[in-house]
Protein backbone atom coordinates (compact mmCIF):
# COMPACT_ATOMS: atom_id res chain seq x y z
CA UNK A 1 0.00 0.00 0.00
CA UNK A 2 2.85 2.37 0.80
CA UNK A 3 4.48 1.69 -2.58
CA UNK A 4 1.18 2.29 -4.38
CA UNK A 5 0.76 5.65 -2.62
CA UNK A 6 4.32 6.62 -3.55
CA UNK A 7 3.76 5.66 -7.24
CA UNK A 8 0.46 7.56 -7.41
CA UNK A 9 2.09 10.59 -5.75
CA UNK A 10 5.06 10.49 -8.13
CA UNK A 11 2.74 10.18 -11.15
CA UNK A 12 0.65 13.12 -9.92
CA UNK A 13 3.80 15.24 -9.43
CA UNK A 14 5.01 14.38 -12.94
CA UNK A 15 1.65 15.27 -14.49
CA UNK A 16 1.49 18.51 -12.49
CA UNK A 17 5.01 19.49 -13.59
CA UNK A 18 4.11 18.85 -17.23
CA UNK A 19 0.93 20.90 -16.92
CA UNK A 20 2.89 23.99 -15.84
CA UNK A 21 5.93 23.41 -18.05
CA UNK A 22 5.48 24.77 -21.55
CA UNK A 23 7.94 25.93 -24.20
CA UNK A 24 7.93 29.60 -25.14
CA UNK A 25 5.36 30.32 -27.85
CA UNK A 26 5.85 33.64 -29.63
CA UNK A 27 2.73 35.74 -30.21
CA UNK A 28 4.13 36.93 -33.54
CA UNK A 29 6.75 39.02 -35.31
CA UNK A 30 6.96 42.77 -34.62
CA UNK A 31 7.06 45.17 -37.57
CA UNK A 32 7.96 48.86 -37.26
CA UNK A 33 4.96 51.17 -36.69
CA UNK A 34 2.47 48.27 -36.68
CA UNK A 35 0.84 48.02 -33.22
CA UNK A 36 0.10 44.57 -31.81
CA UNK A 37 -2.12 43.64 -28.88
CA UNK A 38 -2.15 40.92 -26.28
CA UNK A 39 -3.28 39.94 -22.77
CA UNK A 40 -0.98 39.36 -19.80
CA UNK A 41 -1.25 38.50 -16.13
CA UNK A 42 -1.29 41.40 -13.69
CA UNK A 43 1.88 40.35 -11.81
CA UNK A 44 3.45 38.03 -14.42
CA UNK A 45 6.42 40.22 -15.38
CA UNK A 46 7.18 41.37 -11.82
CA UNK A 47 7.03 37.82 -10.37
CA UNK A 48 8.79 36.11 -13.34
CA UNK A 49 5.73 34.01 -14.23
CA UNK A 50 6.67 32.95 -17.75
CA UNK A 51 3.23 31.55 -18.59
CA UNK A 52 1.58 34.92 -17.91
CA UNK A 53 3.73 37.13 -20.18
CA UNK A 54 3.67 37.56 -23.98
CA UNK A 55 6.73 36.89 -26.15
CA UNK A 56 7.32 38.79 -29.42
CA UNK A 57 10.24 38.58 -31.85
CA UNK A 58 11.87 40.56 -34.65
CA UNK A 59 15.12 40.66 -36.61
CA UNK A 60 17.39 43.71 -36.54
CA UNK A 61 20.75 45.03 -37.68
CA UNK A 62 23.67 46.10 -35.51
CA UNK A 63 23.52 49.82 -34.71
CA UNK A 64 19.78 50.22 -35.31
CA UNK A 65 17.87 52.07 -32.61
CA UNK A 66 14.61 50.33 -31.69
CA UNK A 67 11.97 52.05 -29.58
CA UNK A 68 9.13 50.33 -27.75
CA UNK A 69 5.91 51.79 -26.37
CA UNK A 70 3.43 49.75 -24.32
CA UNK A 71 -0.02 51.20 -23.66
CA UNK A 72 -2.32 49.63 -21.08
CA UNK A 73 -5.81 49.06 -22.40
CA UNK A 74 -7.23 48.51 -18.91
CA UNK A 75 -6.52 50.80 -15.95
CA UNK A 76 -5.82 47.80 -13.67
CA UNK A 77 -2.70 46.79 -15.64
CA UNK A 78 0.76 48.15 -14.80
CA UNK A 79 2.79 46.89 -17.80
CA UNK A 80 6.51 46.10 -17.91
CA UNK A 81 8.79 45.16 -20.83
CA UNK A 82 12.03 43.14 -21.04
CA UNK A 83 14.33 43.03 -24.07
CA UNK A 84 16.70 40.19 -25.05
CA UNK A 85 19.11 39.24 -27.81
CA UNK A 86 18.15 35.92 -29.44
CA UNK A 87 15.03 33.80 -29.61
CA UNK A 88 14.24 30.69 -27.59
CA UNK A 89 12.06 27.63 -27.26
CA UNK A 90 13.08 27.15 -23.61
CA UNK A 91 10.57 26.30 -20.92
CA UNK A 92 8.57 29.32 -19.71
CA UNK A 93 9.45 28.39 -16.11
CA UNK A 94 12.98 29.70 -16.82
CA UNK A 95 11.70 33.23 -17.56
CA UNK A 96 13.54 36.09 -15.88
CA UNK A 97 12.46 39.70 -16.40
CA UNK A 98 15.88 40.99 -15.31
CA UNK A 99 18.50 38.55 -16.55
CA UNK A 100 19.68 35.99 -19.07
CA UNK A 101 17.58 32.84 -19.42
CA UNK A 102 16.85 30.05 -21.91
CA UNK A 103 19.72 31.06 -24.20
CA UNK A 104 18.56 34.70 -24.34
CA UNK A 105 20.93 37.54 -23.44
CA UNK A 106 19.29 40.26 -21.34
CA UNK A 107 19.67 43.76 -22.81
CA UNK A 108 17.36 45.82 -20.58
CA UNK A 109 13.84 46.51 -19.42
CA UNK A 110 11.32 49.33 -19.36
CA UNK A 111 8.80 50.13 -16.62
CA UNK A 112 7.03 53.32 -15.55
CA UNK A 113 8.89 55.67 -17.93
CA UNK A 114 5.82 57.76 -18.74
CA UNK A 115 2.39 58.41 -17.26
CA UNK A 116 -0.30 56.01 -18.48
CA UNK A 117 -1.09 57.32 -21.96
CA UNK A 118 -4.34 55.54 -22.75
CA UNK A 119 -6.07 55.58 -19.38
CA UNK A 120 -5.03 56.40 -15.82
CA UNK A 121 -3.93 53.62 -13.50
CA UNK A 122 -1.15 52.33 -11.32
CA UNK A 123 2.47 53.10 -12.18
CA UNK A 124 3.44 54.25 -15.63
CA UNK A 125 3.62 52.75 -19.10
CA UNK A 126 6.90 51.49 -20.60
CA UNK A 127 8.53 53.52 -23.34
CA UNK A 128 12.17 53.71 -24.36
CA UNK A 129 14.90 52.90 -26.88
CA UNK A 130 17.77 50.46 -27.26
CA UNK A 131 20.65 50.32 -29.75
CA UNK A 132 21.00 46.81 -31.18
CA UNK A 133 24.42 45.38 -30.29
CA UNK A 134 24.51 42.93 -33.22
CA UNK A 135 22.57 41.78 -36.25
CA UNK A 136 20.17 38.93 -35.57
CA UNK A 137 16.96 37.96 -33.80
CA UNK A 138 15.56 39.65 -30.70
CA UNK A 139 12.87 38.86 -28.13
CA UNK A 140 10.54 41.37 -26.46
CA UNK A 141 8.53 40.25 -23.41
CA UNK A 142 5.51 42.18 -22.06
CA UNK A 143 3.82 41.39 -18.75
CA UNK A 144 2.20 42.89 -15.69
CA UNK A 145 4.17 44.64 -12.97
CA UNK A 146 2.43 46.08 -9.94
CA UNK A 147 -1.13 45.74 -11.25
CA UNK A 148 -4.22 45.81 -9.04
CA UNK A 149 -4.58 42.00 -9.20
CA UNK A 150 -3.41 38.91 -11.12
CA UNK A 151 -6.17 39.10 -13.75
CA UNK A 152 -5.46 38.96 -17.49
CA UNK A 153 -5.31 42.46 -18.95
CA UNK A 154 -5.00 43.81 -22.52
CA UNK A 155 -2.17 46.02 -23.80
CA UNK A 156 -0.87 47.48 -27.08
CA UNK A 157 2.83 47.26 -28.09
CA UNK A 158 4.34 49.46 -30.80
CA UNK A 159 7.91 49.26 -32.13
CA UNK A 160 9.76 51.94 -34.10
CA UNK A 161 13.11 51.43 -35.83
CA UNK A 162 15.70 54.04 -36.84
CA UNK A 163 18.36 53.09 -39.38
CA UNK A 164 21.88 52.69 -38.05
CA UNK A 165 24.14 55.71 -38.46
CA UNK A 166 26.62 54.77 -41.17
CA UNK A 167 30.28 54.99 -40.26
CA UNK A 168 32.45 57.01 -42.62
CA UNK A 169 34.82 54.91 -44.72
CA UNK A 170 38.40 54.60 -43.51
CA UNK A 171 39.78 56.54 -46.49
CA UNK A 172 37.56 59.54 -45.61
CA UNK A 173 38.82 59.60 -42.02
CA UNK A 174 42.43 59.36 -43.22
CA UNK A 175 41.90 62.18 -45.75
CA UNK A 176 40.39 64.48 -43.10
CA UNK A 177 43.33 63.76 -40.82
CA UNK A 178 45.88 64.54 -43.55
CA UNK A 179 44.12 67.80 -44.45
CA UNK A 180 44.07 68.77 -40.76
CA UNK A 181 47.78 67.96 -40.43
CA UNK A 182 48.58 70.07 -43.54
CA UNK A 183 46.61 73.04 -42.12
CA UNK A 184 48.38 72.72 -38.79
CA UNK A 185 51.81 72.75 -40.52
CA UNK A 186 50.91 75.88 -42.49
CA UNK A 187 49.78 77.70 -39.35
CA UNK A 188 53.00 76.81 -37.52
CA UNK A 189 55.34 77.57 -40.25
Amino acid sequence: MNTRTWIVGAAFAAVSACAFAAPVAYEGVLSPAVPVTGRVGGFSWFLDIGTGVDYWQFAGQAGQTVSFTVDRLNANLDPGLSFYSGITSADTSQFSANGNWGGLTFIGNLDDERPPSVMPGLGGDPSGSFVLPSSGNYTVVVGGGNSTDAGAYPYRLTMAVAAPIPEPPLWAILAIGLVGLQCWRRLRG
